[in-house]
């Protein structure tokens, strides 16, 4: 198949190579692209070789775990340092690579890239900065904004349930759980909900899809902490109460694997799910005893009918001191291209373009397809664009976990969490 495409992908690198931007570059034996290891990259490795056999230039890979990629690259960009030409970052990166000034535009000269009406709105604002919408971070908001970074991985998270056994696919929280009070037999280790729960970043990415259904959020636009709410104590109490008593016993230290796991091997009815998790687990024939019997939604809606999906998409971006900046363009257009995500979504990357992800052959092989496109237009929404979000992360994913676990009630973890993320958001400087 990956064959097949190179045609396509030839003729685009091609042109590329006759457009304005970089026409009469020198070629580079090799750009250096800072990457994070793990399923996110697989589809990426996979079109390496196809970009090295166009081109002729090598795409060398530096592969590091999530936190040393960070690390690594913060410590070249405050040193002013030509270590990568192409860096790939987690959203959450994006306030503080953004603030500090260390991406190239890629909306303005040499590059102007424009928007193209294949790409969902929502992934061009993602890499954008300042955020063109949501609380902006004191300082930011004067800033003329740019696109900054293109995604590559289009992850966004997805409601999953078992098609066999629940006709209709459930649109609101309420039928998620009328489904799995119906289906739960724990007595036959059969729950109606698989549950992620560990403390910390696990949790809050299972619950703030529910919190935000319900019409909670963290900030309001000045970033004024409006979390202790009606709206976040009635969306914890129908996590920890009602949803986690459908759920496997002990979901306060299960992560994503291990719900993915329990719907793979036909004990749970339905659950939250990453695409990465659903292609790695819950598609693989090697693992699941579910294939063709899962079927995939945007996640449900609360009590104000709204959709609100999680969004966590890894980007390419070409940082300030990149030597071969000419040819890192080069890379991202072509990586992101139509032609390209075609072959890169066959080899098990998570692609994100309109006309890919409602592709019905590719559809017919990832059956979550077609709902991240759903996801995707709904639109997702992403973390608070600050670079404070993982200490209050890691607040809410505390007391969130003891509400879970029990030692805390749901207005106790809700007030506990209020005061810590106001004190801490003063101490850096955001309220006064």
């Amino acid at each position: 198949m990956l064959r097949r495409a190179m045609p396509l992908v030839l003729v685009l690198v091609l042109l590329l190579g006759t457009s304005e931007v970089g026409g009469t570059a020198s070629k580079p034996a090799s750009l250096n692209v800072g990457v994070v290891s793990g399923g996110e990259i697989r589809g990426l490795q996979a079109i390496a070789p196809m970009w090295d056999k166009a081109t002729g230039v090598h795409l060398n890979l530096i592969v590091y775990p999530y936190p040393s990629l960070y690390e690594k690259m913060v410590t070249a960009f405050q040193a002013n340092a030509a270590t990568f030409d192409v860096v790939m970052l987690d959203d959450p990166w994006m306030p503080k690579f953004g603030a500090e000034g260390w991406l190239t535009p890629l909306d303005q000269a040499p590059f102007n890239l424009k928007r193209d009406p294949d790409i969902f709105p929502v992934v061009y604002d993602l890499g954008s900065w300042p955020p063109p919408r949501g609380p902006i971070p004191p300082g930011e908001g004067s800033k003329p904004r740019h696109l900054e970074a293109i995604t590559l991985v289009g992850n966004v998270e997805l409601f999953m349930y078992r098609r066999d056994l629940i006709p209709k696919a459930p649109q609101t929280w309420d039928e998620v759980l009328s489904n799995g009070t119906h289906l739960g037999n724990p007595g036959k280790q059969f729950y109606g909900f698989t549950m992620r729960g560990a403390k910390g970043n696990p949790i809050i990415s299972e619950w703030f899809p529910i919190l935000t259904a319900f019409g909670g959020q963290v900030f309001d636009n000045n970033w004024n902490v409006v979390f202790k709410s009606d709206a976040a104590v009635n969306a914890l109490k129908f996590f920890i109460g009602q949803m986690k008593a459908i759920s496997q016993p002990g979901p306060d230290t299960a992560d994503a694997a291990d719900r993915s796991r329990i719907m793979a091997t036909g004990h749970a009815a339905q659950g939250n799910v990453w695409p990465a998790e659903a292609s790695d687990i819950v598609e693989n024939p090697q693992v699941s005893k579910v294939i063709g019997k899962v079927g995939y939604v945007v996640m449900p809606a609360g009590p104000l009918g709204r959709h609100t999906p999680m969004m966590g998409n890894w980007l390419l971006a070409i940082p300030k001191a990149a030597r071969e900046k000419a040819w890192a363009y080069r890379f991202i257009t072509w990586a992101t291209s139509r032609e390209t995500q075609g072959p890169y979504a066959k080899a098990g990357g998570i692609p994100f373009r309109k006309s890919v992800l409602t592709d019905p052959g590719l559809n017919a092989r990832y059956p979550f397809f077609s709902a991240m496109a759903d996801s995707l237009a709904a639109p997702p929404f992403w973390r608070p664009r600050t670079t404070e979000w993982s200490a209050v992360e890691s607040i809410l994913g505390t007391h969130v976990n003891a509400a879970l676990v029990g030692t805390e009630s749901p207005e106790q973890a809700v007030d506990r969490s209020q005061a810590e993320i106001t004190q801490h958001m003063k101490e850096a400087g955001y309220i006064k």
